[in-house]
C-alpha cells in the first residue's frame, strides 16, 4: 500500500469516526430530548390532575353549599307557610266565635277606639245580623256610664271583612278589622307561635 492509499485511508477512517461520534452525539441529544419532553409531559400531567382534582373539589363545595343554601331557604319558607296558616287558622276562630264571646270580643276593642263625637260603625253582613241595633244601644250606654261623649250609629254600608270594624267620623276612619289587628300584633306574637309550633328546632 502505497502513500496515497495509506492518506486516503486515514481519511476514510477518520469521517467514519467522526459520522459515529456525530450519530452518537445526536442519539444521545435525541434521548436527553425526549427525556425532558416526558419528565415536562408528566409534570403538566400532574399538575393538570392536581388542578382538575382542585377544581373538582371545589365544584363539590359549591355544589354542596348551593344545596345547603336551597335545603335552608325551602325549610324556611315550609315555616313561613306554616306560621302564616296558623295566623289564617287564628282569624278564622275569632271570626267563628259564638256570638256571645265574638260580642264581648269587640266590645272591648270598640270601646278603646272609639274616639269623642258621633261616628259610624262599619260591619261586616254576618256581624251587622249577629250583633245588631242592640250591641250599638249597648255601647252607646257604655259610653254614658263611662263619662264620654261618645255615640255611635250603624252604618248602612257593610265591610268587606272577615269581622271587627270601621269607624267613620267624617273623612276619617279607624280600621280595626280582624285582619288590621292581626296584621298589626303579628311581630309581637310571631316568636311566640312559632316556638309553640316548631319547638326548639
Amino acid at each position: 500500500m502505497n502513500g496515497a492509499e495509506k492518506i486516503k485511508e486515514k481519511i476514510i477512517a477518520d469521517a467514519r469516526e467522526r459520522a459515529e461520534k456525530i450519530l452518537e452525539d445526536a442519539r444521545l441529544e435525541a434521548q436527553g430530548i425526549i427525556k425532558d419532553a416526558e419528565k415536562q409531559a408528566f409534570q403538566r400531567m400532574a399538575i393538570m390532575t392536581e388542578k382538575a382534582k382542585e377544581d373538582a373539589a371545589l365544584y363539590k363545595q359549591r355544589a354542596r353549599a348551593a344545596a345547603e343554601m336551597e335545603i335552608r331557604k325551602s325549610l324556611l319558607k315550609t315555616r313561613q307557610d306554616t306560621i302564616d296558616e296558623a295566623f289564617a287558622a287564628a282569624l278564622d276562630r275569632i271570626a267563628e266565635l259564638p256570638d256571645d264571646k265574638y260580642s264581648g270580643f269587640i266590645e272591648d276593642i270598640l270601646l278603646r277606639a272609639a274616639r269623642d263625637g258621633e261616628g259610624e260603625l262599619v260591619v261586616n253582613k254576618k256581624d251587622k245580623q249577629r250583633l245588631g241595633q242592640q250591641f250599638i244601644d249597648r255601647i252607646n250606654a257604655r259610653f254614658i256610664s263611662l263619662g264620654r261623649n261618645a255615640k255611635l250609629k250603624l252604618s248602612s254600608d257593610d265591610l268587606d271583612s272577615r269581622g271587627g270594624f270601621i269607624i267613620r267620623y267624617g273623612e276619617m276612619e279607624i280600621n280595626s278589622t280582624l285582619e288590621v289587628i292581626l296584621n298589626m300584633e303579628r311581630p309581637n306574637l310571631e316568636a311566640g307561635v312559632a316556638a309553640i309550633l316548631f319547638g326548639g328546632e
